[in-house]
């Protein structure tokens, strides 16, 4: 039985979406969506026309293959509710098209400048200086163009670490396509080895996850000085810098030839080693992240209900506080009373997450129309576990007497001031 899922986007309506004709970044943003679009085809048309027939569709395949289980992935980040669809296409746009469009021109000229003051230098280690100075700073910008058209999108760290991260896969998706199709022209007749090991390299050896972890970093950092009220202002700017700067650091890392030079070698053993540096270190430090935004989400959301010990038991209120908790919640049920308990309690679930975002954005929730509605789906929710409970699990012995348990435990509810 799976996780009950988030609440739906109707949440979110009051907020709005991407379309804001007021606020000056809308219509910048499609401005610059065009410019760099301006940069991109071109390479497209340019790179498809020299490489084999057919290098630019298996290339698209293997690429969006990965794409999509990583949108899922990403998009389950989210604990308590999905950000609006078309934020979260504009950011994959932007990281697509954008960042990568501007970052085709602006690596190119840096690149140039490096070679002329120090030709060696800028062979060995030119990637590894300009890519994280263009490519993170244009990616973040990203995330704040997207603040500046919609702030109340922005409500937690949680929605900076996700709009940060599809910020950061549009740019890896197609840069990665790009690169599989110089690969391509450069591998001649075995052509299609040459975009598979152009994926390998890029996805799995630099990890899967490079450019959505490092944006993923600094949108929670942009997010944390919006919304880190509890801090002071210089105190969330350096938090924020910190993790522009821990970003730029992994990246660096990343293209640079550091590992070859520590273990002065460059056979299978190294590509070992940069699977585990450039993957897993880079997944570790954004996992790192990722729970602490969650940890300060889950506390907004306890401050919300912490007052409602009728409609969310300090059990299930725990049980709320990741997606694993709420898992292990809903396997619980399943395991004692049977897959109708078990979707019962991921029904009540959903209307618990419902009603504590409710709480949280309501001006007045004793006279709000939208927290009502999510209290009477508890109810009716409620009342469906409490009937799938009564019920014998359909393997029990004939005659025997079930009994409801307690709510599964969950991890300790972190104090709410």
């Amino acid at each position: 039985m799976s996780v009950a899922p988030l609440t739906d986007r109707r949440g979110r309506r009051d907020a709005g979406g991407i379309v804001q004709p007021t606020r000056a970044a809308f219509w910048l943003y499609p401005i610059v969506l065009a410019l760099g679009a301006a940069s991109v085809v071109p390479n497209f048309v340019r790179l498809s026309s020299a490489a084999p027939s057919g290098a630019l569709v298996l290339s698209v395949v293997i690429n969006t293959l990965w794409l999509i289980p990583a949108l899922a992935v990403i998009t389950h980040l989210d604990l308590f509710e999905r950000e609006p669809l078309s934020f979260c296409v504009a950011a994959v746009l932007w990281g697509g098209l954008v960042a990568t469009g501007f970052a085709l021109v602006a690596n190119d000229n840096l690149l140039s400048y490096l070679a002329k003051l120090d030709p060696e230098f800028s062979t060995d280690w030119g990637a590894s200086i300009s890519a994280p100075i263009v490519e993170e700073t244009l990616k973040l910008l990203g995330v704040v163009t997207l603040i500046l058209i919609n702030r109340r999108v922005f409500e937690s760290v949680l929605d900076g670490f996700v709009i940060g991260a599809l910020v950061g896969l549009g740019f890896q998706v197609v840069e990665n396509i790009l690169y599989g199709l110089n690969a391509a022209i450069q591998s001649g007749e075995i052509w299609t080895g040459g975009v598979v090991a152009s994926f390998f390299v890029r996805a799995v050896v630099n990890g899967l996850w490079s450019h959505a972890a490092f944006t993923a970093m600094t949108g929670a950092g942009v997010a944390y000085v919006l919304v880190g009220v509890r801090r002071s202002p210089p105190v969330r700017v350096a938090a924020a810098i910190a993790l522009y700067v821990v970003a730029w650091g992994l990246h660096f890392v990343n293209n640079s030839p550091l590992v070859e030079i520590v273990l002065r070698r460059t056979d299978w053993y190294l590509t070992i080693v940069q699977i585990v540096l450039n993957g897993l270190v880079v997944l570790a430090v954004a996992s790192y992240v990722y729970r602490l935004a969650a940890r300060q989400e889950f506390r907004r959301f306890a401050r919300a209900v912490g007052d409602e010990p009728e409609l969310l038991p300090l059990g299930e209120l725990a049980a709320l506080a990741s997606n694993k908790t709420r898992k292990d919640a809903v396997e619980a049920a399943r395991r004692e009373h049977g897959r109708k308990a078990a979707r019962a309690r991921s029904r009540l679930q959903r209307a618990q997450l419902g009603y504590g975002v409710a709480l949280s954005r309501s001006a007045d929730p004793a006279h709000d129309p939208g927290v009502a509605r999510w209290h009477r789906r508890i109810d009716r929710a409620r009342a469906q576990v409490v009937a799938a409970d009564a019920e014998p699990p359909p393997n029990a012995p004939a005659g025997r007497t079930q009994t409801r348990p307690e709510a599964p435990p969950g991890p300790e509810v972190p104090e709410v001031p």
